[in-house]
C-alpha cells in the first residue's frame, strides 16, 4: 500500500517535471523576446504552431527525418521571425504599448487564420524526437519523451544562467 502511493507520488513528480518544463520554456522564450526587443509578443504561441506544422509537414508529408526538418524549419522559422519582426513589428515599435498590442494581436489572427486554411482545423500528430521507449524504475514508468523534456528544459536554464547571457541584452 505505502509502495504503491509512493509510486504513483514519483510518477507524479516525474510527469509534473516534464510538463513544468514544457511551461517553463515557453515562459524563457516570452521573456527572452521581450528583453530583447522590448514587444510582449501576443503572436509568439502562433508563430510556435506554425513553425510545428511547417515540420510536420517536412515530415509527414515530404518524408523528411526529424533531424533535417528541424533545421529546415529554424532557418524557415527565424526568416519569418525576422521579417515578421521588420515590416510588422519595427514600424510601431516606438509607438503606444496599445498599439503595439493590437499589432501583435493582429499578428496573432493572421497566422492563426493561415494556419486554419492550410492544414485545417484538425489537430496533427507530430513524432517524438526522443522515442516513445518507457523505462520502469522501481514502479515508475517514465517516458523517455519524459527524460527528453526534462533535460532540454534543464540545459536552456542552464544556459540561461550561463554569465555570457545574463550580461546579455538577451539575459534577464
Amino acid at each position: 500500500m505505502v509502495l504503491a502511493a509512493f509510486s504513483d507520488l514519483m510518477q507524479q513528480i516525474v510527469s509534473g517535471l516534464a510538463s513544468g518544463g514544457i511551461y517553463a520554456l515557453l515562459a524563457l522564450a516570452l521573456v527572452i523576446i521581450h528583453r530583447s526587443t522590448g514587444v510582449i509578443n501576443f503572436a509568439q504561441g502562433e508563430m510556435a504552431t506554425l513553425s510545428t506544422y511547417i515540420a510536420w509537414t517536412l515530415i509527414a508529408q515530404h518524408g523528411w527525418r526529424y533531424a533535417p526538418a528541424f533545421v529546415a524549419t529554424l532557418v524557415i522559422s527565424f526568416v519569418g521571425g525576422f521579417a515578421i519582426h521588420r515590416v510588422v513589428i519595427r514600424p510601431v515599435e516606438r509607438g503606444s504599448v496599445l498599439r503595439i498590442v493590437i499589432v501583435t494581436i493582429g499578428l496573432l489572427v493572421a497566422i492563426n487564420g493561415f494556419v486554419i486554411w492550410k492544414w485545417g482545423g484538425e489537430p496533427q500528430q507530430l513524432q517524438s524526437p526522443f522515442g516513445t521507449d518507457t523505462f520502469t524504475i522501481g514502479g515508475v514508468v517514465i517516458a523517455a519523451h519524459d527524460i527528453g523534456t526534462i533535460a532540454v528544459a534543464g540545459s536552456s536554464d542552464e544556459l540561461r544562467e550561463n554569465e555570457s547571457v545574463r550580461r546579455s541584452y538577451l539575459g534577464y
